[in-house]
C-alpha cells in the first residue's frame, strides 16, 4: 500500500500510544493537531538531511538592479543576485554546482554570488509522500511524535522519547547515505579572488 500523509499522521500517533484518525480535515483533536503541523514538520525534516528523493537541481534566474527586490546594494561583496526556486520550493541550498565550495549567501529567498550564471544542487519540497525513502517516513512520523506529545500526553518525558527516536532515523539515514555516494574532494575558492571571468 502506499504510504499517504494520514498514515504517516497516524504512526506518529501510534508512537504516542493514540488512536488512529480517518483523515486530516475532520475536527478530532488528534486529527486537527496533525493538520496543523504535519506540513511544518514534513519541510523541518527534509531540510535535515539531503534525502535522495528531496534533491534537485535547477539554473536560476538572476535580478536586474531595477527590481523591486534588489538586495546588492547591501550585500557589496556579491555582484549577482538570484531568485530561489518555487517550483519545486527551494527548502535549502546545498551547493553551487560545479562549484560546490564557491562562496554564497541565502538571503529572503535570494542567492548571492559572484557568479553570473548559477546551477544549485538544494532540498526541494517533496509533497507527495509514495516519494519519500523509508527511512524519512519514518524520521517524519517520530518528528511529529515529538511535536505532537506534550499536547497529546502532557508529557516531556515521551517527547524525549520521540525526539531521540527521530534522531536515530536520522543518524542511520545519514549513515546508509554515506556508503551511497562518494563526493569528490574540490579546491577551497576565496570570495573576491574567485570571481567568474
Amino acid at each position: 500500500m502506499a504510504i499517504s500523509d494520514v498514515q504517516i499522521c497516524n504512526m506518529a500517533l501510534t508512537h504516542l500510544g493514540q488512536s488512529r484518525i480517518n483523515n486530516l480535515t475532520d475536527t478530532s483533536e488528534a486529527s486537527v493537531l496533525c493538520n496543523l503541523y504535519y506540513e511544518t514538520t514534513r519541510d523541518e525534516v527534509l531540510r535535515s538531511h539531503e534525502w535522495n528523493c528531496a534533491l534537485w537541481y535547477q539554473s536560476l534566474a538572476a535580478l536586474a538592479s531595477t527590481d523591486d527586490d534588489y538586495l546588492l546594494e547591501d550585500y557589496e561583496e556579491y555582484d549577482y543576485q538570484f531568485q530561489l526556486p518555487t517550483n519545486p520550493f527551494c527548502l535549502r541550498v546545498l551547493e553551487v554546482s560545479d562549484y560546490p565550495t564557491y562562496p554564497y549567501e541565502v538571503v529572503s529567498g535570494y542567492l548571492l554570488t559572484n557568479l553570473s550564471t548559477v546551477v544549485i544542487k538544494y532540498i526541494r519540497r517533496v509533497e507527495d509522500p509514495t516519494k519519500f525513502d523509508p527511512l524519512l517516513v519514518k524520521a517524519i512520523s517520530y518528528r511529529l511524535a515529538a511535536e505532537l506529545a506534550i499536547k497529546i500526553t502532557n508529557s516531556t518525558k515521551i517527547r524525549d522519547d520521540m525526539l531521540m527516536m527521530y534522531e536515530l532515523q536520522l543518524n542511520r539515514a545519514i549513515d546508509l547515505d554515506a556508503r551511497e555516494s562518494e563526493k569528490p574532494q574540490t579546491e577551497e575558492y576565496n570570495i573576491r579572488d574567485a570571481k567568474d571571468a
